[in-house]
């Protein structure tokens, strides 16, 4: 099968870290290790850490500089871990107890086809800060259709697959640009790399993580809903800063013009708004 590891960033996580690491233990799939390099915690997520450390074999705590900051910890230890396939881990969300097997066996599947880069994700049910369902697929929730987003041009003009989805093989790991000083996040940054190498990054339609939504998350859900759109309009000079953010990342990868993200970007928004007419006059 060759050697798994699961990454796992933690800072400040003490509230819902426990619940995680139990997930990961309570696993279907049991043959992985995880690699955990925590950013300069000033709680008790270290004492946390230190106990599964002592309690568990295949638990390795990374002794290094803080990274300060998410996107620059999960690369860090991409960098500084070898193994043969990679899962990302955030600190405060649940997996679904056949999140790694369902995941593992489908990059199996497509590397039985193709020697490629791969990436898999899946699908999340959302939950608020006491695991209560908000929405049973946070793709419905912010409009994200995977079948639209299958090449660097079209994957580049939006952010669609979240990193505590992601599995990628060695190949995939190679992909990988360094610096990345202009990446926006961790997982857009690979994502993109993938797609740019002419590798496959491939949908599982259905959810296997529990995300948590709080109070201190570094990223959120970004609803589609016609209110979110009425704030984005009242913070436009926040959402223009973020397209240029956006951009700027592609433009390190060497995507091309603005004019062409502008159009790419244009042309999945009225896909998404054909799907929706389509429901609609469905449901007519």
């Amino acid at each position: 099968m060759g050697n798994i590891a699961i990454l796992l960033a933690t800072y400040n996580g003490e509230e819902y870290l426990r619940e995680q690491l139990d997930s990961l233990y309570q696993q279907t799939f049991k043959d992985w290790k995880i690699y955990v390099h925590d950013d300069g915690s000033t709680d008790h997520t270290s004492d946390i850490l230190n106990e599964f450390a002592e309690k568990f074999d295949n638990f390795i705590i990374l002794d290094y500089p803080s990274q300060h900051g998410a996107k620059n910890n999960f690369l860090s230890m991409l960098q500084a871990v070898d193994a043969d396939y990679y899962f990302f881990c955030d600190q405060d969300d649940k997996w679904c107890r056949d999140k790694i097997e369902k995941q593992i066996s489908k990059i199996k599947e497509i590397e039985d086809k193709e020697n490629k880069p791969i990436l898999v994700y899946s699908d999340l049910f959302v939950v608020d800060s006491r695991m209560q369902l908000i929405d049973r697929s946070m793709w419905e929730l912010e409009g994200i259709h995977p079948e639209y987003l299958t090449t660097f041009d079209e994957g580049g003009a939006f952010e669609f697959v979240t990193g505590c989805t992601m599995l990628l093989n060695r190949k995939a790991k190679e992909t990988v640009v360094y610096p990345a000083d202009n990446a926006v996040m961790h997982d857009a940054w690979i994502t993109l790399c993938v797609l740019r190498s002419k590798g496959i990054v491939e949908a599982i339609r259905e959810p296997l993580v529990y995300y948590r939504q709080h109070g201190n998350n570094t990223l959120g859900v970004n609803q589609w809903s016609k209110y979110n759109r009425i704030r984005k309009l009242m913070n436009i000079g926040k959402s223009i800063n973020a397209n240029y953010k956006h951009y700027r990342m592609l433009n390190a990868l060497g995507y091309g013009s603005v004019f062409k993200y502008l159009r790419y970007k244009y042309l999945y928004r009225e896909k998404h708004h054909q799907y929706l007419r389509s429901l609609h006059q469905g449901k007519q």
